[in-house]
């Protein structure tokens, strides 16, 4: 034991001598100066760094700098917008610098998968956007400031609800059936964390995968990839201290436009004539109607108008703290968002708090620690009703009812008492929805001294999650009318009334509470060797990564409350009480390796491959390989291109192939399931008993989505990098997805047999983003931008039902693609009806169908299938960025 001691002692202090030698490898030596544009204005903010590490220091408002470094380094000036320039130190001990301004950018440095590239030497179809430009959109949720700024992506909000209005994100389109469609979020290296929660604020740049470059995250990366970088404290000196202020008003886009009280009797009275029924309202009502002299008995009502406010406010803060010295960096950010909902009787709202704070230390020369930690507080408190049965009501009801009384009493409802106007509030209860998340990262670098190119990287990533969840219902009151109360004046109209208070709704108090528990665990280990070679340069990237995700959550319910001031469990009645539970888990392994080569920046290739083993498949076919090959000219660089196309100063030709993978549906359907559930049991002696039950039937044979992708584009600059033009032309085809089969075992069969890869969709399209570029004057720069996009999905194979005629069979249409009549004119006559097919009853003024099966007769045989899909085919948006000295102006259409 002595021993064993002794010898741990020698390896501590062995370890202690290799730090202090290596912090003392090279003399130090304090270089200063000051960075100015071609004009000898001094430019804040540049990025000072020994080539190779991490950034030292940024430039003050001065444009001054002074740093330390080893004897012999080469020192790296980099800014957005302006040329990289790299300087050996030499003996030199004072260094200013001229940086000439860079329109077109290629030295941008581009974040990809595990990894960062200048934008130069990107071979895949890699779509990037800057912080900057994200936070000048004026939207709380980084989800809508991505609209139009990214080619390639279709991006729509499909709510405006408090806490749900976050866009649904599409990369190219839909490949896949079923509703997993959107990408995958990459945040600071880290797979699955949710983007419309991350502050714009902290936002560095983002990053769109949309070829085989997402190749490299496999099995999760058939619908493209997002990867996100937050901000870290890469500013030398000074601390800096910023605060961002936003204030919204927001006003409905559109709502349904309907008719008041007056036109609608007028025209339910046509109708009813026309069709010969006795009419609900007179000539004398319709009148009263229209002309308000009557509110009691005659209201005119505006539903929509009573249930949404005109407008409504959002706001956001956030104040943040950065900084750094001698290689160590720190960024705090502190935010707090605010949204109010759209009813005009306020109630919805959504809070959210977040906290995000990043440390990187310089151990030595050589060894690197990091520590990364976002916490997220979303608090959204609705009524019970949803916002989809509030506006949906809302456009059941006619106008000649009432939604308040003309004393101020809501007014009574249709069915399940359903007063929109009451609904909307807290009035029947309460569903306050908090959530607690946590997100840790720790990272680790090593550069080995003794191994010129070798970098070894690790993190250890910790998510926890929490929420709970209360719903309390309650019965509210709506007013009835006791006519026999009335009182008229002369002309016979209610001037008062007695409103009868009543509860509707729910028979009694009821709460529910629901809480769980979300663990994810994702280790990371991987090397990059890099070298030159004259001509010729290399980099090799390989990685072992492992996710682990567990899930619980517990329900408890109970109703019959004798008060609704106690609002706890123990509180509620035994009668009908329930509870329920649930776990779950997910496990997936992965080898990452990444070839990439280049010969004189003219030629580029990069090999990838993935191979993934996930926990949802049977273990003798657990493992998927995902390999990429992407392909590089940059033939501005051939003399020949110089001689005959100069004007274009920069062409780069692009082609990718790939397969990449999706692992969709729940874990173990390899496995017959059962399920615990109360039941009777034959011969039992007990009424009720705990039985067990078979849950579906296994799939042995369950495996992978895969996707095959091909690209093929360009990236150029034109006349001295004023314009740039850049397309991508793609073709995805998904196969093996998971789908039923309806056709071969129908669903009156009773059968649940499980999901089947069988179903085969492909997609298509193409981008194109093009802009103008200039430095007008020593201050004043203008950026106009413009892209397109177009995709169209079809259904290769499936396996729907028979139809009977061959233009109702969904194989060779797009997804979504719905059964209708197609509507060509409507009957002006008894002559056009006796022209042409019509259905049973048809009347002059009806619609007519088109008789597309040609039988004389309009049919169900007679709808088409039209191809119009769940999300735009076509998407496009324009940019104008002007910037004026410290001034800039950002205008987008999309």
């Amino acid at each position: 034991m002595n021993r064993l001691l002794r010898t741990r002692s020698y390896y501590l202090i062995a370890f202690h001598i290799l730090l202090l030698s290596g912090s003392a490898i090279a003399q130090e030596i304090e270089v200063s100066g000051i960075v100015s544009d071609v004009h000898e204005v001094p430019i804040p903010g540049v990025t000072v760094s020994v080539a190779g590490k991490e950034a030292l220091t940024a430039t003050e408002n001065d444009g001054s700098y002074s740093v330390v470094v080893p004897d012999g380094s080469v020192l790296v000036f980099s800014s957005v917008g302006y040329k990289t320039q790299e300087i050996e130190v030499g003996n030199q001990r004072t260094i200013n610098v001229m940086l000439a301004e860079d329109l077109a950018s290629l030295d941008e440095v581009v974040v990809i998968g595990y990894g960062t590239r200048k934008r130069v030497n990107v071979v895949g179809a890699v779509t990037s956007v800057s912080g900057e430009k994200i936070s000048s959109i004026p939207a709380s949720d980084v989800t809508n400031a991505l609209s139009g700024r990214l080619p390639g992506a279709a991006i729509r909000q499909p709510s405006g609800e408090p806490g749900q209005n976050d866009a649904n994100i599409r990369v190219r389109g839909r490949t896949t059936l079923g509703d997993r469609t959107g990408p995958l979020v990459v945040i600071d290296g880290v797979p699955g964390r949710i983007l419309s929660e991350v502050d714009p604020v902290d936002i560095e740049s983002i990053s769109v995968l949309k070829d085989a470059s997402a190749a490299i995250y496999g099995t999760q990366a058939a619908n493209g990839v997002i990867l996100v970088t937050t901000k870290k404290g890469n500013r030398g000196g000074k601390p800096r201290l910023n605060y961002q202020f936003y204030q919204g008003f927001m006003t409905p886009t559109r709502l349904p436009k309907v008719l008041n009280a007056g036109d609608y009797a007028t025209m339910l009275s046509e109708y009813q004539d026309y069709e010969g029924m006795p009419r609900t309202f007179t000539d004398e009502d319709i009148g009263l109607f229209y002309s308000g002299a009557d509110p009691w008995e005659h209201p005119d009502t505006d539903w929509m108008s009573d249930l949404v406010a005109d407008w409504t406010t959002t706001s956001k803060h956030n104040v943040s703290l950065d900084g750094g010295s001698n290689g160590m960096y720190y960024y705090l950010s502190l935010g707090y968002r605010n949204e109010e909902a759209i009813y005009r009787q306020e109630s919805s709202r959504y809070r959210q708090y977040n906290m995000r704070a990043k440390l990187d230390i310089p151990v030595t020369d050589w060894l690197k620690v990091g520590a990364d930690y976002a916490g997220y507080i979303p608090s959204r408190l609705y009524p019970t009703n949803s916002a989809a049965d509030i506006y949906g009501q809302s456009t059941r009801l006619m106008p000649t009812q009432w939604s308040f009384w003309p004393s101020g009493e809501p007014g009574p409802d249709i069915e399940r008492g359903d007063n929109p106007v009451v609904t909307s509030t807290f009035e029947g209860g309460y569903n306050d929805n908090k959530q607690y998340k946590n997100e840790m990262t720790f990272r680790l670098g090593i550069d080995p001294p003794m191994i010129k190119g070798l970098s070894i990287n690790g993190f250890f990533s910790y998510d926890l999650y929490n929420r709970y969840q209360k719903i309390f219902r309650k019965p509210w009151t709506l007013y009835f009318p006791n006519w026999d109360s009335a009182e008229r004046d002369a002309n016979g109209f209610i001037t008062s009334m007695e409103v009868v208070p009543t509860l509707r709704g729910y028979s009694a108090p009821e709460l529910q509470e629901n809480h769980d528990r979300y663990i994810r665990q994702l280790y990371n280990a991987s090397f990059t060797y890099a070298r030159e070679f004259n001509d010729h340069s290399f980099s090799f990237f390989g990685a072992y990564e492992q996710l682990q995700e567990n899930s619980n959550n517990f329900s408890a319910f109970r109703k019959y409350y004798i008060s609704d001031i106690v609002q706890t469990i123990n509180a509620g009645s035994d009668t009908e009480k329930d509870n329920s539970g649930a776990m779950s888990i997910y496990a997936r392994k992965s080898w990452i390796a990444r070839l990439n080569y280049s010969y004189r920046d003219k030629y580029l290739v990069e090999l990838l491959l993935r191979r993934d083993g996930s926990l949802k498949f049977p273990p003798q076919s657990r493992w998927g390989n995902f390999p990429a090959v992407l392909l590089g000219w940059q033939a501005s660089e051939e003399p020949f291109w110089k001689e005959t196309l100069g004007f274009f100063n920069y062409f780069k030709l692009r082609a990718t192939y790939g397969k990449m993978g999706m692992d969709p549906g729940a874990a173990f359907q390899y496995m017959n399931k059962y399920n615990l559930a109360s039941g009777l049991a034959m011969g039992s002696s007990k009424d009720i008993e705990i039985v067990v039950r078979q849950a579906g039937v296994a799939n042995p044979f369950i495996t992978w989505e895969k996707q095959t992708t091909y690209n093929v584009g360009f990236d150029s600059y034109l006349f001295n990098d004023k314009f740039h033009l850049n397309t991508e032309f793609f073709y995805n085809k998904r196969s093996d997805i998971l789908a039923p089969r309806n056709a071969s075992v129908p669903d009156y069969t009773g059968l649940q047999l499980p999901d089947e890869n069988i179903a085969e969709v492909d997609n298509r399209g193409f981008e194109i983003d093009l802009g103008y570029h200039q430095q007008v004057s020593q201050h004043f720069r203008i950026d106009v931008g413009g892209n397109l996009s177009w995709s169209r999905n079809k259904v290769i194979l499936t396996d729907g039902p028979e139809r009977a005629v061959p233009w109702q069979q969904r194989t060779g249409h797009s997804f979504g693609a719905v059964l209708l009549y197609n509507a060509i004119g409507v009957f002006a006559d008894d002559a056009a009806l006796e022209a042409y097919p019509s259905w049973k009853g048809a009347k002059p003024g009806d619609l007519i169908f088109e008789d597309v099966s040609g039988d004389g007769k309009i049919n169900s045989d007679d709808r088409i299938l039209l191809d119009r899909a769940d999300a735009p085919e076509l998407f496009y948006g324009v940019s104008l960025d002007l910037r004026y000295k410290n001034w800039s102006l950002s205008l987008l259409a999309q």
